[in-house]
């Protein structure tokens, strides 16, 4: 399953940048932009032979943003943590809760403070075979531009608080492709 994200995902990235429209509207007017990231994910509720401790599992991301105006776009989040864990359980005393590759889909609106910055909040699910939960997102991302065909290298922080579960911080690194 995880392949099978991934192939898609560079797909979906790789039709994105080499489409055979040519660009002639100015990036300013650029209304959607595709996001692959290559992250890892802190999770600090861990149980790891029993102790509490920070856990560190690779995941990835696949974003879709609309830009409403200048400042503010909404977007679709997706990430899939591609390992499997035990957390402390903080809804039950002393119960632990076994997590495997969870992907969550969140709803995100994003500010952008400057051209290249923004701030992004929003909520979603996340799914895993043994329980879903609730997610709220606060994050912030920059974004280099690499070229005037819409090419971005994206740097994003996000801290994810599971409700009723447990809390997570993710550094993320990717490429991002904006067009019309």
């Amino acid at each position: 399953m995880i392949k099978n994200i991934v192939i898609l995902g560079i797909f979906l990235l790789c039709c994105a940048m080499y489409s055979q429209e040519e660009n002639t509207i100015s990036h300013l007017n650029e209304r959607h932009g595709l996001s692959f990231l290559i992250s890892h994910s802190y999770i600090s509720q861990g149980k790891i032979d029993g102790t509490r401790e920070w856990l560190a599992a690779p995941s990835f991301g696949i974003n879709y943003n609309f830009k409403l105006n200048e400042k503010w776009s909404i977007g679709l989040h997706n990430d899939i943590i591609i390992e499997s864990f035990v957390v402390e359980d903080t809804s039950k005393d002393e119960d632990l809760l076994e997590r495997e590759y969870p992907i969550s889909n969140l709803i995100v609106g994003t500010y952008k403070i400057t051209e290249s910055w923004g701030i992004a909040v929003g909520g979603g699910i996340e799914w895993e075979r043994n329980e879903n939960f609730g997610v709220i997102r606060i994050g912030t991302d920059y974004g280099l531009e690499l070229n005037e065909k819409g090419l971005e290298v994206v740097f994003a922080i996000n801290y994810d608080a599971l409700i009723d579960a447990y809390d997570s911080i993710n550094f993320g690194l990717g490429i991002n492709k904006i067009f019309k």
